[in-house]
């Protein structure tokens, strides 16, 4: 039996898929199962798996696509390692990602569920680097999830998690996409581990699901929304959490704006803000987010260029509609 399951997911992206399996493949750390989940594609994807001649890589080729999550629960049931670590296929890994974190977990208690680190940026279109910032916390983390989430998050493809915390908690197969906030979700009942060294790396080539920033957001709120609802869920914290929520709210907003979306949707999410946290209503971005909505296009297109020579971003700047 492995110690570690790789579950990397792909849809139509034989561009890059070779290069995220030959990261996995290349670990330093050999005593891993490779799931490869194809979710359906039309390209020459299922051909490329097929191709590889490795008895680690476990084929699960699927003929439609379906929701990420439930892909994900598929994966999960045919998992075997104690360990689980999840990959897409436009990322990659570095050489020492698995063997790293399975040692740190030798060396942690078992309450601690979720090891997870910061991961490194790819421009694929301009070849800049930089490392993206993570939340630094450790031990029972829920409320320093929702309080600190302005220092970074926590991406999907760093952490490596115990298997057994995913059993009875299957990703929602009604969303899409779960991702990230499914990590709220272990913390519930589970200790995480920082680790500052970035061993991943997140490429940017423009059309990302990440940047489908409408859809990941109502996504996202669904996932807080259900989780304020269990009973489970302790009561201290759902007044952080909302708070949480009307900062997701103010942050999609003025994304939006930034960005030249929609400025309906832009306008809703920064009143929402202000309605889930009323100490909104005097943020700078909730402010100058719905006075910049008003404002004719061409004026709020200077303005953007402006904000940007300010503050540049290294990552490729615009929205998408939906995943593909």
């Amino acid at each position: 039996m492995p110690l570690v399951t790789v579950i990397l997911n792909s849809y139509n992206q034989e561009r890059f898929l070779a290069q995220a399996i030959d990261s996995v493949l290349a670990q330093t750390f050999s005593d891993f199962e490779l799931i490869v989940l194809d979710n359906g594609s039309t390209d020459g994807s299922a051909a490329l798996v097929r191709s590889y001649d490795d008895p680690r890589i476990v084929p699960l080729l699927r003929s439609d696509n379906q929701a990420i999550s439930k892909r994900f629960n598929e994966a999960l049931a045919c998992a075997r390692g104690e360990l689980v670590s999840f990959l897409y296929s436009d990322d990659m890994y570095l050489p020492h990602k698995l063997e790293r974190q399975v040692q740190l977990f030798a060396n942690l208690p078992d309450a601690v569920g979720v090891v997870y680190c910061p991961g490194n940026g790819l421009n694929e279109l301009t070849g800049a680097r930089w490392t993206h910032p993570t939340v630094t916390v450790s031990g029972s983390v829920l409320r320093e999830l929702f309080e600190r989430h302005h220092e970074g998050t926590i991406n999907m493809i760093s952490p490596m998690t115990r298997r057994r915390c995913f059993e009875g908690e299957p990703f929602h197969e009604d969303l899409f996409a779960e991702g990230e906030a499914y990590f709220y979700r272990l913390a519930m009942k589970y200790e995480f581990h920082h680790d500052p060294e970035p061993l991943v790396v997140m490429r940017d080539y423009g059309g990302n699901a990440g940047k489908a920033l409408r859809k990941n957001h109502e996504m996202t709120m669904t996932c807080l929304d259900r989780l304020a609802s269990r009973p489970d869920f302790p009561a201290a914290l759902v007044t952080p959490m909302r708070r949480f929520q009307a900062m997701l709210d103010r942050d999609q907003g003025w994304s939006m704006v930034r960005l030249e979306g929609d400025m309906v949707w832009a306008r809703r999410c920064l009143v929402a803000a202000v309605r889930g946290d009323v100490r909104r209503i005097a943020d700078p971005k909730v402010v100058v987010g719905a006075l910049m909505s008003y404002a004719p296009k061409r004026v709020r297109a200077e303005l953007n260029r402006a904000g940007s020579l300010v503050r540049r971003n290294p990552g490729n700047t615009r929205i998408v509609e939906g995943y593909r």
